[in-house]
């Protein structure tokens, strides 16, 4: 990663930041309020032809996920939009990320463009809100951010972390052992089924009822999703993550993961814990040309710098991604 991604990263978090009510110690920039869950992935029998990944394979591979609400402020509820950041522990003391959301698509093709929707955003210091009109001007002159936002307005806010879609809204290039590939976007369905409330019954329950709703769950079985691969056709861009491809794309699915227990970082054996888009494993390639899948991992970087201080002596995953020699052996026990 250049300087000038590093750059950019830093900017896209003090923006991040203001939006959020500014720096809160110890935080993630985005996604402060989170709880971590332990359970296993299994590949289905025509996961290993999409894809040589070990975890592809069949054989049960251990995972943490991480759900979270999108703020940036870690007293805040979890809100509207919710993140799942699942860590596969592969069996050669690798891993490999899976970073998703419950956003129809990315806001923008370019970090440029979420520089400017960041600033616009910015809460004015007299009324505590942003400038209306300024952002809608933006809106109107950026049509990806526009139809997200207007997507976000009618989504029905979340009732459990169990039964929602995430997506990691990136396109991915899949490797199977003849060397074959294909291009395929990640889809996280819920076991559970899909299911809403209004905002206005959102507001009106516990700030944590979210994390209580799901730990009740997992006290009478396993949360389960099912992992498919949206598969891509000629024309269907790969480097830009607010494009949306046509919902009658093949799918596939690849495997289903069973969430068990609650688990701390402490036991995971990574005070930090960061989650890095772009830690994949032989099989699965992210597309150099997406600027934003660049600039994600540079602000994960920035953000846990500015969080810890000597978090590389911390964490000895991140130390070896910053090095750029990939992930350093991890487990769970």
């Amino acid at each position: 990663m250049s300087h000038g991604q590093f750059y950019k990263a830093d900017e896209l978090v003090e923006l991040i930041h203001h939006n959020f009510g500014g720096f809160h110690p110890g935080a993630r920039a985005v996604h402060a309020n989170g709880r971590i869950h332990a359970g296993t992935f299994t590949a289905t029998v025509e996961a290993k032809s999409v894809s040589r990944a070990a975890h592809f394979q069949g054989t049960p591979i251990p995972v943490t996920s991480r759900f979270s609400g999108g703020s940036g402020d870690p007293g805040a509820s979890a809100g509207g939009t919710i993140a799942m950041a699942s860590r596969f522990y592969l069996p050669d003391g690798t891993v490999t990320d899976l970073i998703a959301i419950n956003l129809p698509a990315f806001p923008a093709r370019i970090p440029d463009d979420i520089i400017g929707l960041l600033s616009v955003a910015q809460p004015d210091p007299t009324t505590g809100k942003p400038d209306l009109a300024k952002v809608q001007a933006f809106l109107a002159d950026h049509p990806a951010a526009g139809r997200v936002v207007q997507l976000l307005q009618v989504r029905p806010a979340p009732v459990s972390f169990a039964q929602v879609s995430y997506r990691p809204l990136h396109a991915f290039r899949f490797v199977n052992a003849a060397g074959e590939g294909c291009w395929a976007r990640y889809h996280w369905e819920p076991e559970a089924g899909s299911a809403g409330q209004s905002a206005e019954e959102m507001s009106r329950q516990p700030h944590d009822f979210l994390f209580t709703e799901l730990e009740s769950r997992l006290q009478q079985g396993a949360v389960a999703f099912r992992l498919d691969l949206q598969l891509a056709q000629e024309g269907d861009p790969v480097d830009d993550p607010s494009a949306f491809w046509p919902d009658d794309r093949k799918r596939v699915t690849v495997g289903r993961l069973a969430l068990t227990r609650p688990i701390t970082q402490e036991e995971i054996g990574d005070p930090v814990l960061m989650h890095d888009p772009t830690l994949v494993t032989d099989g699965i390639e992210v597309c150099l040309d997406d600027q934003i899948m660049s600039a994600r991992r540079g602000v994960y970087l920035s953000s846990v710098a500015q969080r810890t201080g000597g978090w590389q002596k911390q964490s000895p995953v991140l130390a070896e991604v910053a090095r750029d020699r990939g992930p350093a052996s991890a487990g769970i026990a």
